[in-house]
């Protein structure tokens, strides 16, 4: 999370330079992109998943690689600036922060005809700082962007009735993000968009193995898809 809030600010700030010093400049005709904005993302996530650990099969004879895949539905904030130069390009940058309804369930392999564990995927939450790098066709911009991602990532074991939970992995991942969207501002200040992001989260070794020999590891990657309002201030 300190990475991710880190590197919001470094991307964030230059910007705000740019935009401020461009306050006395004369817009271009139109409408004009640059400055801050707010607003509000919904969505759904869709995530691939893997939980391997070595010689973890039956008898331990084999190794387990288990495809948890969690998904769901996603909600939250994003924060950014854009600039808009004379040729109508824009960049910019942003931030967001997402809570995740987004989990998976799984039968653990106990070796014979019935199950009795579960594994449960969850993804908590997750967010993002992103470069972005656009087109503006007056009041209507489609944009690509790119940067660094973070999720809390929990795998828990689920025993009989649910009254035995342990959990097997409760990290924060970091990775990357990229996705292209499209903006239309149908007024000076409401802007609509939708979007589509892939996002990898890369990979770690469950947190229950620490300190084992034993080889183990959790990823996760996401395809989202969001449509959101921001509000240009």
């Amino acid at each position: 999370m300190k990475t991710l809030l880190l590197a919001t600010a470094f991307i964030l700030a230059p910007l705000g330079v740019a935009c401020a010093a461009d306050v006395t400049e004369a817009s271009p005709a139109g409408y004009d992109w640059s400055g801050l904005y707010a607003g509000v993302d919904v969505g759904y996530a869709a995530g691939k998943s893997n939980l391997f650990i070595a010689g973890g099969g039956i008898g331990g004879a084999t190794d387990l690689n288990l495809p948890l895949d969690p998904d769901g539905f996603i909600g939250g904030i994003h924060l950014g600036a854009n600039y808009q130069m004379a040729n109508r390009f824009v960049i910019g940058a942003e931030a967001d922060l997402m809570y995740n309804n987004t989990d998976g369930l799984i039968p653990l392999d106990a070796g014979g005809g019935g199950f009795s564990t579960l594994l449960k995927s969850e993804l908590k939450w997750s967010g993002a700082a992103r470069l972005r790098a656009g087109y503006a066709f007056g009041r209507t911009l489609p944009y690509i962007a790119a940067g660094v991602a973070a999720a809390k990532y929990e795998v828990t074991a689920i025993g009989g009735s649910g009254a035995v939970q342990i959990p097997f992995h409760d990290e924060t991942h970091v990775g990357w993000t990229v996705g292209a969207g499209i903006e239309h501002a149908f007024t000076d200040r409401w802007i609509a968009r939708a979007e589509y992001r892939y996002s990898d989260f890369g990979s770690q070794d469950l947190s229950v193995a620490a300190g084992l020999p034993t080889e183990t590891s959790v990823d996760l990657q996401t395809h989202d898809l969001r449509v959101g309002l921001s509000y240009k201030f």
